[in-house]
């Protein structure tokens, strides 16, 4: 029998009896669970069960192979969906899903120990053991299968531009505070790179706002193609998107910035075929060189810093990509 190999974020309020109820389970193979607090029982009697512990979800993901990912943590929507994102192959069950199991877990849990004092039944004890764990994992299969669909349908709704299909801003803010923090923790660089159809409103003007659509559509396509999967590709408003590229620098993002100008000057054209352009402005926090005295870079800022190279390159003459100088100002 393959066993579904199921990873834990979260080791909190029923985390014990949660642990001990999975593993009795014979469909379910726990290999890792993570929490924050290193004082978690759940952490420890996961150890005293021979389950892997992680002091974070990027730890646990990066260590064990995984085909369920239940997410206990108490933490945003939105944060929830950028951990799912970075894991195609596997189901993330988490929200409403996730506490269901836990409650539906601790629901057989006291149901068996009820037949066990009862003594009224006719079946042995492993018949006992087998028809309630059997039932356990029929009803959390059937929930997941009915409910995850659904939850990943307004995910894409709630998070994805309508037009472009490229992340919102919403989801772009809360993911590079995630990637800054990320940076500076581990001491790598990070880079956030803003693109900008050029005389896009000239183009709205002349042709209509139909064709306009259709740049957007097809520059969206095009960055979407152009990033890695650890990569963020966000409208940012308008005519503007957003290029988060993690653990790469400002020499790294430049070089991606440019490629993206020339391979731009064949994909996107007007109506009438007439070469449409854009330009890109990069900025870049080099985490690698920080230590306990260095000011914290914001999102916010790394943004102001990426929009002042997008406003030289206009200045500049448009379709290129200018970098962001500390000696640089609006």
């Amino acid at each position: 029998m393959n066993k579904v190999r199921i990873g834990i974020i979260g080791a909190g309020q029923g985390g014990v009896a949660l642990l001990q109820s999975l593993q009795d389970i014979p469909q379910v193979d726990v290999v890792g669970i993570c929490d924050v607090d290193d004082t978690s029982p759940a952490l420890v009697e996961a150890a005293n069960l021979g389950i892997s512990t992680f002091p974070e979800a990027d730890a646990l993901i990066r260590a064990v192979s995984i085909d369920w990912l239940i997410n206990f943590a108490h933490i945003s929507i939105t944060q929830r969906h950028i951990i799912s994102r970075d894991l195609k192959e596997v189901v993330v069950i988490d929200g409403q899903i996730a506490d269901l199991i836990w409650r539906l877990l601790i629901d057989f849990d006291n149901f068996y120990n009820q037949v066990q004092e009862s003594r009224t039944h006719n079946l042995s004890p492993e018949e006992q053991v087998e028809s309630i764990y059997n039932l356990s994992w029929t009803v959390i299969q059937q929930v997941v299968n009915i409910i995850q669909p659904v939850q990943h349908e307004l995910e894409q709704i709630a998070f994805r531009d309508p037009l472009t299909g490229l992340y919102s801003r919403r989801i772009l803010m809360e993911f590079l505070d995630r990637e800054i923090n990320r940076a500076y923790r581990q001491k790598k660089p990070l880079s956030v790179v803003i693109a900008d159809i050029d005389h896009f409103k000239a183009v709205n003007d002349q042709f209509g706002h139909d064709a306009g659509d259709r740049l957007l559509k097809v520059l969206s396509e095009l960055l979407m193609q152009s990033v890695r999967s650890s990569d963020l590709a966000a409208r940012y408003g308008g005519e503007e998107f957003v290029l988060v590229l993690p653990a790469s620098g400002l020499a790294a993002a430049t070089l991606w910035a440019e490629r993206m100008c020339e391979r731009a000057r064949t994909a996107l054209t007007a109506p009438d075929d007439s070469p449409i352009t854009i330009s890109l402005g990069v900025a870049s926090l080099e985490a690698e060189s920080s230590d306990a005295t260095t000011t914290p870079v914001s999102a916010r800022d790394l943004l102001n810093n990426a929009d002042k190279a997008l406003y030289k390159a206009k200045n500049s003459g448009r379709d290129q990509a200018a970098t962001f100088t500390e000696t640089q100002t609006a």
